[in-house]
């Protein structure tokens, strides 16, 4: 038995009221792990006052299953609160900055651990998923209380099948261990699947856009820039452009890539993917970070974008150049 499990346990066990955060801009393992471990505990601990706080994402609406998405808390709910923080691997990114009015703050993740912030911190660096944990912390100490749902199950699937691209990446054997498992709650895993396969006709436009605009450098790197003002042309509403990120993935030239999508403030989001090189240290030096494989940076002015391009495409050349004289 993990020590730190069991004192997750404790604190929680010593708390009347537990508010969940997750990170900003929540993909499917945010909601999962998130809204997963409010349900088990609700269902554990009915006696409780459970919350799951952030923003809605209307986009991701179909994930929760109630009429009440998220939940909206007043400040004073933090007094003497419990605050737990799934899938988040720095303080910044944390959506709703309350979440230090807890009296004690619990950190649980599968990024690495570049910012322990928290009075406890469960850390499990490459894990395929915050929503795989919070499965495996359910089924380590169900002898001491915890109770899986149908709906729990359901939640944390999605997280799971989010994070791994629907097992493409990112996977291993206790991966589809604990899918096997989630399986016996008997949840609706076709919908989910058709939820998370299909996207609008503009969405579908944009992607046809990005493959046939997108930039292949020599070493394999590509690359394209999604402005303010061609976005608006394609009316995406609150869908978000999360569904071009793997299209890069399916050209065979392609050994690491990235999405840049202007912001309303004229700054960029970048999301940086990789089949080759670790770039999660080059997102470090854009403001950014996540897995060796999978990151997210920012970028403030075209500056900022080719000298990322120029970092990603000398690490993919040199690792080419050295394969040679291997």
């Amino acid at each position: 038995m993990s020590v730190i499990e069991e004192q997750i346990l404790e604190q929680i066990k010593r708390y009347d009221t537990i508010i969940i955060h997750r990170h900003q801009r929540p993909d499917p393992d945010a909601f999962g792990s998130q809204l997963g471990l409010k349900e088990i505990l609700k269902a554990s601990f009915p006696e409780k006052k459970i919350y799951a706080v952030g923003k809605e994402v209307q986009g991701l609406a179909w994930i929760n299953e109630d009429d009440n998405f998220m939940d909206v808390i007043p400040d004073a709910t933090y007094n003497k609160a419990l605050v737990i923080v799934t899938d988040t691997a720095n303080a910044p990114r944390v959506d709703d900055q309350r979440w230090p009015a807890g009296l004690e703050v619990i950190k649980i993740d599968h990024h690495p651990n570049d910012e322990p912030y928290g009075d406890w911190q469960w850390v499990k660096d490459g894990h395929s998923a915050t929503s795989t944990m919070i499965f495996e912390f359910y089924e380590k100490l169900k002898d001491q209380g915890l109770v899986m749902t149908k709906k729990a199950a359901r939640l944390l699937y999605i997280g799971i099948i989010g994070d791994t691209g629907r097992f493409m990446y990112s996977i291993d054997s206790e991966t589809f261990r604990v899918v096997s498992e989630l399986f016996k709650y008997d949840f609706d895993y076709q919908e989910i699947h058709h939820a998370m396969a299909t996207i609008s006709e503009n969405a579908a436009k944009l992607s046809g856009y990005v493959l046939q605009n997108i930039s292949i450098l020599p070493s394999g790197f590509a690359y394209v820039i999604l402005t303010k003002e061609l976005l608006k042309q394609f009316d995406l509403k609150d869908a978000g452009t999360a569904f071009v990120v793997p299209l890069p993935s399916k050209i065979d030239c392609v050994k690491s890539w990235a999405i840049f999508e202007e912001q309303d403030e004229g700054n960029y989001r970048v999301r940086l993917r990789s089949r080759t090189i670790a770039i999660n240290k080059i997102a470090n030096q854009f403001e950014g970070g996540g897995h060796p494989m999978a990151s997210g940076a920012w970028a403030q002015n075209q500056g900022d974008i080719d000298r990322l391009i120029n970092i990603v495409d000398s690490a993919l050349s040199e690792k080419q150049d050295a394969e040679k004289e291997d």
